[in-house]
């Protein structure tokens, strides 16, 4: 299905915490995603365990025009919450929402560009503090 921006909403879901301010931290990372995103009407944020929003709750909240969710799990491996728990979510959202289209994305850690980002941040941080 080849939808319109305006009728595609991304999910970005991550483990959660009882520390309100890890969350608040994701939250702030969605919103920069949102912000740099024009190929989705709509970014919002999900946790799998600890506090809300559930998956479910992130996706019945999005407006009646979305007709395609893709879920992004933030995370870097497939342990048992990627392999497992998140594609039971998205089923549950999708009985919930049998008009939607919901579709799985690969999960970050499965990113062939993950090193390079991660050592490109390895190395301005250690610019940052001098140590070139």
């Amino acid at each position: 299905m080849n939808l319109p921006p305006e009728h595609k909403a991304l999910v970005v879901i991550a483990h959660g915490s009882r520390r309100v301010a890890a969350n608040e931290e994701f939250f702030t990372l969605v919103e920069r995603i949102a912000a740099q995103n024009s190929a989705y009407a709509l970014t919002k944020p999900a946790l799998l365990e600890q506090a809300p929003p559930t998956l479910l709750q992130a996706c019945q909240a999005l407006p009646a025009n979305i007709k395609q969710i893709d879920v992004y799990p933030l995370f870097f491996n497939c342990g048992r919450h990627v392999e497992k728990d998140i594609p039971a979510q998205v089923a549950e959202v999708m009985e919930a929402m049998p008009t939607v289209t919901v579709r799985l994305l690969p999960y970050f850690g499965s990113s062939p560009d993950l090193a390079a980002a991660v050592l490109e941040h390895a190395l301005s941080s250690t610019a940052l503090d001098g140590q070139d």
